[in-house]
């Protein structure tokens, strides 16, 4: 759980050595390239490549079916493959539009029956309109003027057709759009682009073959863009040339080995007070699972520290808080066992498995000490009961512990900020911050009870005085061992503004009250499911209870999974976050080869 250490490191050599050395760095993949140039230039991977490359692979990719990969680049035509591909994917969906326009309009002549338009001349000036007429509104029709049809009926509507030179207007409905083709002409071409779609198909899984060499040679065009990224970004004099950037310091070896390799300079500086080096999360074992969960926000700043393992433990407690209830915890469970292997198939998602394996032990757990199971309690008497430790339905006890878990999350999130600014004076306001959390808390509690509990109010007064005294005192970045008073002065005024995150801290902690109104919410479904199917009534009883178990469950369990995520991350993301991380930084995208 750590911002791996860098170092700049700055490659010499010949011009004539260019080539070679960027393409031996981009093997080693450990070099995060800054521009000597100061050109600003973006990464485009596609300079090379055409844009049409990567939507061919996707279309072959997502076949139902496939066929055993060629890897033989003898045999691979890449002009013909594409070409060939992206043909059949366009056809594919002109054919499928058509298709669906083709049974939209089939279905609306079937109970007008096969019939042909006549010709403008064919009727003298005359046309034919169609309405689709409810019975109750079919009057308008008996009281038109105009001559009438009655070519169907059904249940609800009534088919009728009008011949008129103009559009009635004192019909009550719109009049139907028919297409002008007969219904024969419509089925025969729909059955002609059904037999097409399939020839298409497999078609489309005899290309699947190329996939590999496909997207080799995507990879093959994103490295030789980089390099020439790379190529322009370094800086060039006649003979010699200068490459830059940043290197993970585990990595400085390898990097010597290969100047030494290849006849180069090199030197290697450490980050100075005014670089802004990129950020690379090294984290191994369980701390790795709250990784991705950190990236999907934000990157945090290389100075400050990589919050990953609090994430991962405190994602998955308010997760099974939320969900509340140690029935759908077996579910997360078994739908964790039957994708197991699927998530071993690379390192994100084994980081995923490793997080949902976190969270599914963390609801199971909870689960059985809040006594819920598919909404049930455990039985009297039984080993269940006595493991149930927690009442959930008493209000104040859980917005309790949901307040304390609130204080000690933003709590670890200012101590992680002090530990950021540890030599600076101003890592006392963070301590501070957390004095006053826990005061507050303390303080709160002591009156809260049904009989005042006066040291905890006593202690509690004092810890929350003494923390806003520090957040006053020492918020300030101005420097503190000036003799001027008019520093000082300024130094207080901004102490006076950072007091005003009192009702911000106030708000965040309360906050975390969603962890006992959506562990509520989840638990009362549950039992209302329950008491449904206990109390079918009308006769129905078998009816009612499979729709109750299976779709009243069913529901409330997915909307647990999703309150448990959304609210688990905001939670961490924006309360956290907002305390502990108070820059952002920029990732670590090392310069390596793409293609396999």
């Amino acid at each position: 759980m750590a911002i791996a250490p860098v170092a700049k490191v700055t490659f010499y050599g010949t011009t004539d050595q260019k080539q070679i050395v960027l393409d031996g760095l981009q093997e080693l993949g450990c070099l995060h390239l800054l521009d000597l140039n100061q050109q600003g230039e973006e990464i485009i991977g596609e300079r090379h490549l055409s844009p049409d490359v990567p939507q061919a692979l996707k279309y072959l990719r997502s076949c139902p079916i496939q066929r055993r990969a060629v890897t033989k680049e003898s045999a691979f035509h890449f002009d013909d493959v594409l070409a060939e591909t992206l043909t059949n994917a366009q056809q594919q969906q002109e054919l499928q539009s058509e298709r669906d326009e083709l049974q939209q309009a089939i279905e609306k002549l079937i109970p007008w029956g096969d019939f042909r338009f006549p010709s403008d001349n064919e009727l003298d000036g005359l046309r034919l309109w169609f309405y689709v007429v409810p019975h109750a509104r079919f009057r308008s029709v008996e009281e038109s003027t105009a001559i009438w049809q009655i070519v169907a009926k059904d249940q609800r509507f009534v088919y009728v057709v009008i011949v008129s030179r103009e559009e009635p207007h004192e019909i009550s409905v719109p009049r139907v759009q028919l297409d002008d083709r007969p219904l024969s002409e419509l089925r025969h071409r729909l059955e002609t682009i059904e037999t097409e779609l399939e020839e298409l198909h497999w078609q489309r899984v005899r290309l699947t073959r190329w996939i590999v060499l496909l997207s080799r040679m995507i990879g093959l065009a994103e490295d030789r863009a980089q390099r020439e990224r790379a190529a322009r970004n370094a800086f060039d004099d006649p003979s010699l040339f200068a490459l830059q950037g940043w290197a993970p310091q585990s990595k400085l070896e390898l990097i010597r080995a290969f100047t030494r390799e290849h006849g180069l300079g090199l030197t290697v500086e450490a980050p100075t007070a005014e670089d802004s080096p990129p950020t690379l999360l090294s984290n191994r074992g369980l701390a790795a699972g709250g990784e991705d969960a950190v990236t999907f926000y934000t990157t945090p700043a290389y100075r400050t520290w990589d919050p990953s393992g609090v994430v991962f433990l405190s994602f998955s407690i308010f997760f099974a808080m939320i969900m509340a209830d140690a029935g759908y915890a077996v579910l997360l469970v078994l739908i964790l066992l039957a994708i197991w292997r699927r998530l071993g198939r690379s390192s994100n998602l084994l980081r995923f498995r490793t997080l949902f394996a976190a969270i599914a032990f963390a609801s199971v757990v909870y689960g059985i000490a809040v006594g819920s199971y598919f909404g049930f309690p455990p039985p009297s008497g039984s080993l269940l009961n006595r493991l149930h430790v927690i009442d959930a339905s008493d209000s104040a006890l859980m917005m309790r512990i949901s307040i304390c878990i609130g204080v000690i999350h933003l709590a670890i999130a200012n101590l992680a900020l002090a530990w950021t600014r540890r030599w600076s004076p101003i890592m006392l306001s963070s301590i501070g911050w957390v004095a006053a959390l826990f005061g507050g808390l303390a303080w709160g509690l002591g009156e809260s009870g049904t009989q005042p509990q006066q040291t905890l109010i006593h202690y509690g007064s004092w810890g929350l005085q003494a923390g806003l005294l520090c957040v006053l005192l020492f918020s300030s970045s101005r420097p503190i061992t000036t003799l001027n008073p008019i520093t000082h002065g300024r130094r207080l005024l901004d102490g006076l503004l950072a007091l005003a995150g009192v009702s911000r801290a106030f708000g965040d902690v309360l906050s975390y009250l969603r962890l006992f109104a959506l562990g509520l919410a989840s638990a009362q479904l549950a039992a209302t499911f329950n008491d449904l199917a206990n109390d079918p009534g009308g006769g129905l009883g078998g009816v009612l209870i499979v729709i109750a178990v299976v779709l009243g469950h069913g529901l409330n369990f997915v909307l647990a999974i999703m309150g448990g995520v959304v609210h688990g991350l905001r939670l961490n993301c924006i309360e956290f976050f907002g305390w502990s991380l108070p820059d952002e930084g920029y990732p670590f995208e090392p310069f390596r080869k793409r293609a396999t």
